[in-house]
C-alpha cells in the first residue's frame, strides 16, 4: 500500500483539485484512494471501499424513459476494459479476451449516487463526465498491495447542463437515425458529415464516405451535380432533383435531393444541407404508370382497329345491298317486259347481296356472343342425336372459297371428310347447331391460311370408352373431332398454353397446346413480360393489317363453344401439318349396327380454267351455256366493260367491239386538236376492289357513263396491270384500301414511287373513315378520298372532271 499512496501523491491529488479523483484496485474494482474533492461531492471514501465503484452508478433505466438506458452497465463496461488491460486477463463480467482491454476511456452523463454529502446525510443523484485511465506502480515486494491502479477523473455537471445534453443527444440521435438520409457538403463538394441512414443507403462506412468528394459517388451525374451547386451558390434552394448515386457494391440507386445552403456569419458559403430520398419506388411506379398508359393506348388502338375492321365487313355488304337495290330499281323503272336474261342478272345480284348479308349477320352474332362469353354468360344448348356423317358433309359443303380466299377462287384446295371407325356409335348426342358453328369456323380458318393446292381434312373418330382411352374420359363413347391442314399454322398473336395430350400423357413426340383466351397462367415462358409484349404487338399488327380477311373472332368463339359442349380446344403442329382438335363426350351406344363406319368423302373444286366466252365463228355454234358465262368469277381474268356496256374478256374485246359498235358522243374539235385521237377514246377506269359484287356494281354504274373499266381484285394485280400497260391506258383508278395480298395503301406507294405514275388520279374508295387513314392516304399520294358507297351523281362528276382534264377542256 505504500507504493500506491506514493503513486497517488505523485499524481497530485490535493484538496484543491476541481475534479473528483479516485483510484480503484484493478483486481476487485473497489476504491483504494480518493482526493478531497471526491469526498466532498460523492461522500467519504469509507462508504465506497467495500463494493465495486461501478455500483455507485445508478441502475439502468429498464423502461427506456430517460436518455440513459444503460447507465450502470456502460460505466461498468468502461471500467472493466481498463482493468482487463492491467490484469492481463479478462476482468469479471467482461467479454474481452486476455490482453484485449483498453488503457483509457471516456463516458459522459453518468448518473452517480452521492452518499451523505448533504446536511441530512441522504444519498442524492448527480451527473458526472468520467475519464478513465490507469497507472503502473513500481513493485516494493509487498504482495498485499496492487502493482497498478485504475484512475477515474470525474467532472460533475449540473442538472441544467445534463438536461441540455440529454436534448442534444436526442437531437443527434434523431438526425443520425432519421428515416431520411442527410449530408453536408462544403463549397468544394467535400462530404463534411452524413448520417447513419445515408451510410446504410449507400453501404459505405464513415471512413469511406466522409471527407471524400461527392463526385466520387455519382460519376454519371457530374453535369447535374455542377448545376446543383450553381443553383445553390446563387442562393436558390432545390427540391425533388433526381440523381443517381453509386453504392459500395457498384449498383446505381435512384435518389431525390432537396437542399439549401447554410451561410457563414460573413455571408460566405458555409455548407449545404442536403436531404436525399430513395426514388426507386417512384421510378417503379412511374414505369408501371407508363406501361399501363402504353397498354391502354395500345388497347385503344387495337379496339379501334377491330371496330374499323368489323365495320368494314358490316358496311361492305350494306353498300353492296344498297347498290344492288338501286341497280334493280333502275332496271324495273324502265318499264316494259323484263327478258329472261335481265331477270337472271337481277336475281344473281340479289342472291350475291343476300349471301353477303347472311355472312355479315353471322359475323355480328359471333362478335356479340363472344362479348357475352367474356362477361361470364353460358350458352343454352339443345342436345339431340346428331349423325356424324351428315353433320360432317354439311360442314364441308358450307365452305365457300370465294369469301375465304384472297384470290376469290378455290386455288386448287381440296376439302375432305374422313370418318374413322373405332368401335363407337355413328351418332353423337350434342347440339347440332353449335357443332356446325364450330366446324365452320375451324374449316374457314384452315381454308383461309392454307396454301394453293393445299389440303384440309375434317376427321371424326368415334371410340368405345375404355380406361386407357385417348380422351381420358370415363363416361360414354367420346368423339374426337379434328381439322388438319398443311398450312402455316395459327395466326400471329394466338394465345396457347403448354398442355398435355388427350390421354393426359406426354408420350408423343410433338408438343400439344391448349387454346386459351387471354394470357397463360401455367408458369412457363408465357408469363415472360417480353414474350407477352411480343404477343400483344403481333396481335396489334394483325388487327391493323389491311390485307387480313375476317375480324379474328373465329378461334375465340370456337374456344367457348367447344367448352359449352364439354370439350377443350387444342392445337399442335406436326410434320408440316396443323391440327386443331377437341373431344366431345357421348352417351350413345355403338352396338346393334349403329357403329360408325370408316369412310372418306372428298369435296374438291377444280382450279379455274379459261372458259371461252360465247363468240360466233363460221360453222360453229355456241358451246357454253349463257347462264354459266354470266356466273364466271371476274377474278379469273381481267373483265372489261366496253363503251357500249357489253361485258368481255381481254381476248375478245375487239371481236365484240366490231359486232357491237360503241355509241359515243362526238368529241369537241378543239379536244381532238389538242389531245389527238385519245380524246375520242372512252374514259378508262381501273377498279381495284376485292369484293366481287362491289366491283360489278361500280362497273355497271361506269358503263352507263360510257366508261371502259377493268377490275383488279387486289393491289398486287393493280400494280402488275399498270406496270405492263402502255402509258395512258387508264385515266383514273378507284382504289379500295382493305384488300388481301396487297392493300390499297401499299399499292399506291408502289404506283407513285416505283412506277413513277404521278399524274394518274387515284381515288381512295373505302369504308375506312378515320382521320389517321385519311392523313395516311394524303401522305402516300392519293388524289382524293371517298367513303363507300360513292353516289352516282358524285361518281359522274368525278368522271366528267378528270375526263375534261384528260381532254384539255
Amino acid at each position: 500500500m505504500v507504493n500506491l499512496d506514493n503513486a497517488l501523491r505523485f499524481l497530485s491529488l490535493p484538496n484543491a483539485c476541481p475534479l473528483c479523483v479516485v483510484a480503484l484496485d484493478p483486481r476487485t474494482g473497489r476504491p483504494v484512494a480518493a482526493n478531497a474533492t471526491f469526498e466532498s461531492i460523492l461522500g467519504p471514501l469509507f462508504k465506497f471501499k467495500e463494493w465495486e465503484f461501478a455500483d455507485a452508478a445508478c441502475d439502468d433505466d429498464a423502461s427506456g424513459a430517460t436518455h440513459r438506458k444503460r447507465n450502470r452497465s456502460e460505466f461498468r463496461e468502461a471500467i472493466d476494459k481498463v482493468r482487463a488491460s492491467l490484469n492481463g486477463a479478462a476482468a469479471p463480467d467482461a467479454d474481452a479476451e486476455a490482453g484485449d482491454g483498453e488503457r483509457s476511456g471516456k463516458l459522459r452523463n453518468v448518473q452517480m449516487l452521492a452518499l451523505g454529502t448533504n446536511e441530512a446525510g441522504l444519498p442524492v443523484r448527480r451527473y458526472f463526465d468520467w475519464t478513465i485511465g490507469s497507472v503502473q506502480l513500481d513493485a516494493d515486494g509487498d504482495d498485499d498491495g496492487p502493482d497498478s491502479a485504475v484512475i477515474l477523473y470525474g467532472d460533475m455537471i449540473n442538472e441544467m447542463e445534463s438536461s441540455n445534453r440529454a436534448r442534444d443527444a436526442e437531437l443527434v440521435d434523431f438526425l443520425d437515425n432519421a428515416p431520411i438520409a442527410m449530408h453536408w457538403l462544403n463549397g468544394n463538394g467535400i462530404v463534411l458529415w452524413a448520417n447513419q441512414t445515408e451510410m446504410n443507403v449507400l453501404g459505405y462506412t464513415p471512413e469511406e464516405y466522409i471527407g471524400q468528394p461527392i463526385m466520387n459517388f455519382c460519376p454519371d451525374e457530374q453535369e447535374l451535380v455542377l448545376e446543383i451547386f450553381k443553383q445553390l451558390g446563387s442562393g436558390n434552394a432545390i427540391a425533388d432533383v433526381p440523381v443517381r448515386f453509386r453504392t459500395k457494391d457498384c449498383k446505381l440507386v435512384h435518389l431525390l435531393i432537396d437542399s439549401n445552403v447554410a451561410y457563414n456569419p460573413d455571408g460566405s458559403f458555409g455548407h449545404t444541407r442536403c436531404f436525399i430520398r430513395d426514388d426507386t419506388a417512384r421510378k417503379i411506379k412511374d414505369a408501371r404508370t407508363q406501361l399501363l398508359l402504353e397498354e391502354n393506348e395500345r388497347s385503344l388502338r387495337m379496339l379501334d382497329s377491330f371496330l374499323s375492321r368489323t365495320l368494314h365487313h358490316v358496311m361492305g355488304p350494306l353498300h353492296a345491298l344498297r347498290g344492288t337495290c338501286e341497280v334493280v330499281s333502275d332496271r324495273l323503272q324502265l318499264g316494259g317486259m323484263v327478258d329472261e336474261n335481265e331477270r337472271e342478272k337481277n336475281c344473281e345480284l340479289l342472291e350475291r347481296a343476300a349471301g353477303m348479308v347472311t355472312t355479315t349477320t353471322r359475323m355480328v352474332a359471333d362478335v356479340s356472343d363472344l362479348a357475352r362469353f367474356d362477361e361470364g354468360a353460358n350458352l343454352r344448348t339443345k342436345m339431340s342425336d346428331v349423325d356424324l356423317r351428315s353433320v360432317g358433309l354439311e360442314a364441308i359443303e358450307n365452305v365457300r372459297f370465294k369469301e375465304l380466299r384472297m384470290s376469290g377462287r378455290d386455288d386448287g384446295i381440296s376439302v375432305s371428310l374422313e370418318l374413322v371407325e373405332s368401335g363407337g356409335p355413328k351418332a353423337l348426342n350434342t347440339d347440332r347447331v353449335v357443332l356446325l358453328r364450330i366446324l365452320a369456323h375451324l374449316l374457314e380458318n384452315a381454308v383461309r391460311e392454307v396454301g394453293n393446292r393445299g389440303k384440309v381434312k375434317l376427321r371424326m373418330t368415334s371410340s368405345k370408352s375404355s380406361a386407357g382411352s385417348r380422351d381420358g374420359s370415363s363416361d360414354g363413347n367420346p368423339v374426337l373431332v379434328e381439322v388438319v391442314d398443311d398450312g402455316k399454322g395459327l395466326p400471329s398473336g394466338t394465345c396457347l398454353d403448354q398442355g398435355g395430350y388427350i390421354d393426359g400423357t406426354d408420350t408423343r413426340p410433338a408438343p400439344c397446346h391448349r387454346y386459351l383466351i387471354g394470357s397463360s397462367h401455367s408458369g412457363d415462358s408465357s408469363n415472360d413480360p417480353d414474350e407477352l409484349q411480343k404477343v400483344r404487338a403481333e396481335m396489334e399488327e394483325g388487327l391493323r393489317d389491311l390485307k387480313q380477311n375476317g375480324v379474328g373472332v373465329g378461334l375465340p368463339i370456337s374456344y367457348h363453344l367447344v367448352r359449352m359442349l364439354g370439350g377443350d380446344l387444342r392445337h399442335e403442329r406436326l410434320s408440316g401439318n396443323t391440327r386443331i382438335w377437341f373431344v366431345l363426350p357421348n352417351t350413345l351406344d355403338g352396338s346393334s349396327g349403329l357403329a360408325l363406319e370408316s369412310e372418306t368423302i372428298l369435296k374438291k373444286s377444280l382450279p379455274p380454267s379459261l372458259i371461252t366466252i360465247a363468240v360466233k365463228e363460221e360453222g360453229m355454234q355456241q358451246q357454253e351455256d349463257s347462264n354459266k358465262r354470266r356466273r364466271i368469277d371476274d377474278a379469273m381474268f381481267g373483265n372489261f366493260v366496253s363503251s357500249d356496256g357489253s361485258s368481255t374478256t381481254s381476248g375478245e374485246q375487239s371481236e365484240v367491239s366490231s359486232t357491237s359498235p360503241a355509241i359515243m358522243p362526238e368529241p369537241a374539235p378543239e379536244a381532238v386538236a389538242k389531245c389527238g385521237v385519245k380524246a375520242s377514246l372512252p374514259f378508262s377506269v381501273l377498279i381495284v376492289e376485292d369484293t366481287d359484287i362491289c366491283a360489278r356494281l361500280l362497273g355497271m354504274q361506269l358503263k352507263k357513263m360510257k366508261c371502259s373499266t377493268q377490275r383488279a381484285e387486289n393491289g398486287q394485280v393493280a400494280v402488275d396491270l399498270l406496270k405492263d400497260s402502255m402509258p395512258g391506258t387508264f385515266d383514273m383508278v378507284l382504289m379500295d384500301l382493305r384488300m388481301p395480298v396487297m392493300d390499297g395503301l401499299e399499292a399506291t406507294k408502289l404506283i407513285r414511287n416505283e412506277l413513277k405514275m404521278t399524274d394518274i388520279p387515284i381515288l381512295a374508295l373505302t369504308g375506312e373513315m378515320s382521320d389517321a387513314i385519311q392523313n395516311e392516304c394524303k401522305e402516300i399520294g392519293f388524289t382524293d378520298f371517298f367513303k363507300k358507297p360513292l353516289p352516282k351523281k358524285r361518281l359522274q362528276e368525278l368522271v366528267d372532271q378528270y375526263k375534261a382534264e384528260r381532254d384539255g377542256a
